[in-house]
């Protein structure tokens, strides 16, 4: 995943509603979850804050479904990033409590010199098991939301390709001497 010093808020994310986390105990173990494009390294805690196992699985729903889909419910924590839509409604699916970490407000992830991702599985799942809060969670789109917004965002870049290529043929024929008649499709 990629890591962002920006403070700029990224249009997939709100805040969450406080009160959304769900209560010590309503859980059996605490998962946090670094998630990589390709890997994404795990750390288990038991409810007393214990590491039980640690781990890397591929970032594919079936090798996150061999792992959590049909245990107990866990408190995950993720951290806001390009698959955490879709893995956060996956999980949520499977009936854990999900905490998109907002790491733009959670210092020791920002900002941490130690940015493996082994560590920052763990720090996560350290930092959901002592206070839930301190993820500063977020609360993701909606599926359709999301497929709405990038049905936008590719017309908008297909708009602004075509707008390109328009000039750039405007301007090579220009450099020969000719001009391009006026027309709805070259404008």
């Amino acid at each position: 995943m990629k890591k962002h010093s920006s403070s700029r808020r990224t249009p997939e994310m709100t805040t969450a509603t406080p009160g959304a986390v769900g209560a010590p105990g309503a859980y059996q173990a605490v998962v946090g979850l670094d998630v990589g494009d390709r890997r994404s390294h795990y750390c288990v805690l038991d409810v007393a804050g214990e590491v039980v196992t640690e781990g890397e699985v591929k970032t594919t729903s079936a090798s996150l479904a061999v792992l959590f889909d049909g245990k107990g419910r866990l408190r995950m924590a993720l951290e806001a990033g390009t698959h955490s839509p879709w893995i956060s409604r996956l999980l949520t699916g499977w009936g854990h409590e999900v905490l998109v970490a907002n790491t733009r407000k959670v210092r020791l992830i920002a900002e941490s010199d130690d940015k493996r991702d082994r560590v920052d599985a763990r720090l996560l799942a350290q930092l959901a098991h002592v206070g839930p809060a301190l993820l500063a969670p977020i609360q993701l789109r909606s599926a359709q939301t999301q497929i709405d917004l990038a049905l936008i965002r590719a017309r908008e870049v297909a708009v602004q390709t075509r707008m390109k290529i328009v000039n750039a043929v405007r301007g090579m024929v220009k450099s020969t001497g000719h001009r391009l008649p006026a027309s709805p499709t070259l404008t």
